[in-house]
């Protein structure tokens, strides 16, 4: 059961549509685990990545969410159930939470409360390195995780196992790219920490997804899919294939799997739903830059990538001078120019994009042409827009 994984087909987020299904899903993978439903607290986590709305396929629908918690409300009638996620920069939780639909979603839901993760308890990864840990992921008794399938220029692709990294509070995160200042090692970082912060159940949204420069300045698509499942990393496993990847190809999915706490032999995940026929025969979606950015070896990244021209850019036209790039940047590489814009310091940056990830107005780009060109010949046959 634990290796199950099980995805069906839907093509809207109506509530009336979305809610059977999303408990069709659930019941094929064998229901929810006992330990939600003997819980009195859940947390839900969705994707909160930043304060976007839901047609930009950036966080977890809405709708999604809405569906979850009431399915949530009917196998357990008693729980209060929380729901929250913790970006890594954030300008206020009303914000956020307004911005996304969660407020508008959620609120004639009986005894659901939206809650910040601004309170962190400290859990060790390993000796020499501690996790700012949400407090509302250690205090409640169950935890069930909403990931969105896009693709991410670090990590290749965000799905479950990449949702969990918003348990870790808000800046926190940026100081871990400091700490692992390349593509692979933050990937590698992100799969040993799953161990920590794995939830009890996860549901992922991709009725709509993002193709190109995810995990916010790609492109909405359509992939009609939902999944649900156990183990997060038996399901990114599976999933990997709308962008046209073997979970081999994913560095942050093999860490999990030697950490022992994932499958992704596929031969030893069941599979089941019709989700699959639809993601087996998809033409491959658009991928983000990060295939390039993982095949810099560790040990000249940092040099390789300024050769390549590999740093951010910043898009005039499209900035809007908020500064929340320069506030999540770890290393102090972007700065105010002399018209009270924002420029980056190539010589200082490491390549973590955590400024594309926040950026609400993809002002922020890689444009290199030596990226473009790799992009063309590696994958001439996937979509593009």
């Amino acid at each position: 059961m634990k290796n199950k994984v099980t995805s069906l087909v839907c093509k809207t987020y109506d509530i009336s549509v979305l809610a059977p299904k999303v408990s069709e899903l659930v019941e094929l993978a064998g229901g929810f685990p006992q330990k939600v439903l003997d819980a009195r607290t859940i947390l839900i986590k969705p994707n909160l990545l930043t304060a976007h709305a839901p047609e930009d396929a950036v966080t977890t629908h809405p709708n999604f969410v809405l569906a979850v918690v009431r399915l949530v409300r009917q196998k357990n009638p008693n729980a209060e159930i929380w729901v929250g996620d913790s970006p890594g920069i954030l300008r206020s939780w009303e914000d956020l939470w307004g911005k996304t639909g969660l407020t508008a979603a959620l609120a004639n839901e009986k005894n659901v409360r939206l809650i910040p993760f601004d309170e962190l308890v400290r859990v060790e990864l390993r000796p020499d390195l501690v996790l700012p840990v949400a407090k509302p992921f250690v205090e409640a008794d169950a935890v069930i995780s909403l990931p969105k399938l896009k693709t991410h220029i670090l990590t290749k692709v965000t799905a479950a196992v990449k949702n969990s990294y918003g348990f870790i509070v808000g800046e926190a995160k940026s100081s871990f790219h400091g700490r692992h200042p390349s593509p692979k090692k933050m990937s590698l970082f992100l799969g040993e920490a799953y161990a920590k912060v794995r939830p009890d159940f996860i549901i992922m949204d991709a009725i709509l997804g993002m193709e190109g420069e995810g995990p916010s300045s790609g492109h909405p698509v359509k992939m009609n899919l939902m999944f649900a499942a156990e183990d997060g990393v038996a399901m990114d496993a599976l999933a990997c294939r709308a962008f046209g990847y073997k979970p081999a190809d994913i560095p942050l999915l093999v860490t999990a799997a030697e950490c022992g706490i994932g499958e992704i032999n596929l031969e030893k995940i069941e599979a089941v739903g019709d989700g699959f026929a639809l993601l087996n025969t998809m033409k491959p979606l658009k991928r983000s830059k990060s295939d390039l950015l993982h095949r810099i070896p560790n040990s000249i990244f940092n040099l390789a990538s300024r050769f390549l021209r590999c740093t951010p850019t910043i898009l005039k036209d499209k900035c809007a001078k908020c500064g929340q790039c320069a506030k999540v940047c770890s290393q102090c590489a972007i700065t105010k120019d002399s018209h009270g814009g924002y420029k980056v310091d190539g010589k200082k940056c490491i390549l973590c994009v955590c400024c594309i990830e926040v950026c609400r107005y993809h002002a922020i780009e890689q444009r290199a042409f030596w990226v473009r060109l790799y992009q063309k010949i590696t994958h001439p046959f996937t979509r593009t827009n």
